[in-house]
């Protein structure tokens, strides 16, 4: 019912293919080609890639329900493919935030062995394939391991920053909601101390992002916050095939302290004065805020 087709090596490259394309031939695929066999499948049928690193640690997973897109899978009965760009699942995103410099990226994999797991149903095959350096750069594996893993540090850190202004405004609106909620004239140390934590959060969130940037040219009249430096950190590192120099992986050592100071606080105010508010409100039988982990 499941059969894959062995992978033939893919070589590091960079580049995009334009599907778009009117008046010119169209490049190869650009990443790793999978050709995959199913047979009988239906509406219901349940089929996932999952893409293992060298330490057969889980990378990305494809699937028909995936909730990004790109990572939707398409199949049908018969023959299939699937291309695989060698990029790492992307840094955390927070809808309508306004960015100078953007999102920190996606490293793309290095040089290695890898293993794809393909399942169908009960069936599963895992298939090895190998991809290869960009023959017209000289660094080595060891070097490119070195960029990838330092970008993974990188990625990970602003989808940190980036998860916490999320929880930030979900706990927010959770507060806002109760004291709305509550009889006012019984609930005034309530509100008094869901403002107070709103004040609190409000400086965690503002130094971790430019609250006031409401267009791409806001970032000209007010100064950069953490995660937009982060990110504009990655834009560097990112840049070429080369190791991380000795003034990006400074820059990050500074820019996480600063962001773990932040991020301290608001693991700080979620487990004292959070907690202190459930803990009022409790009695009062009121939903209690839900913090996201």
């Amino acid at each position: 019912d499941l059969y894959v087709l062995p992978v033939d090596d893919a070589y590091r490259m960079g580049g995009y293919v334009d599907s778009n394309i009117r008046n010119g031939g169209m490049n190869p695929p650009n990443g790793v080609v999978f050709n995959y066999y199913l047979k009988n499948t239906t509406d219901s049928s349940v089929v996932s890639v999952t893409l293992f690193d060298k330490q057969h640690k889980a990378m990305k997973t494809f699937s028909k329900n995936a909730k990004e897109k790109e990572d939707k899978l398409d199949f049908k009965t018969g023959m299939n493919m699937l291309v695989w760009d060698m990029q790492y699942e992307p840094a955390e995103k927070v809808e309508g935030m306004v960015l100078w410099n953007g999102n920190a990226g996606s490293p793309k994999a290095a040089p290695g062995k890898y293993t794809a797991r393909f399942r169908f149903g009960k069936d599963s095959v895992d298939m090895p394939f190998t991809i290869k350096s960009d023959p017209n750069y000289k660094m080595t594996d060891d070097e490119y391991e070195e960029q990838v893993t330092f970008l993974l540090k990188i990625r990970d850190k602003f989808s940190e920053i980036q998860k916490s202004v999320k929880n930030i405004r979900s706990l927010r609106t959770q507060l806002d909601d109760i004291v709305a909620k509550s009889d006012t004239s019984s609930s005034k140390d309530l509100k008094v101390l869901a403002d107070t934590i709103n004040k609190k959060m409000t400086a965690v969130e503002e130094a971790l992002y430019q609250t006031k940037a409401k267009a791409g040219e806001d970032i000209l009249n007010f100064p950069m916050r953490l995660n937009d430096r982060m990110a504009a950190l990655y834009n560097v590192a990112s840049s070429g095939n080369n190791v991380p120099t000795q003034q990006v992986k400074e820059a990050f050592s500074e820019l996480s302290a600063e962001a773990d100071i932040q991020l301290d606080k608001l693991r700080k105010i979620i487990s004292t004065d959070i907690a202190s508010f459930n803990s009022m409100i409790y009695s009062r039988k009121v939903p209690v805020v839900s913090v996201k982990n």
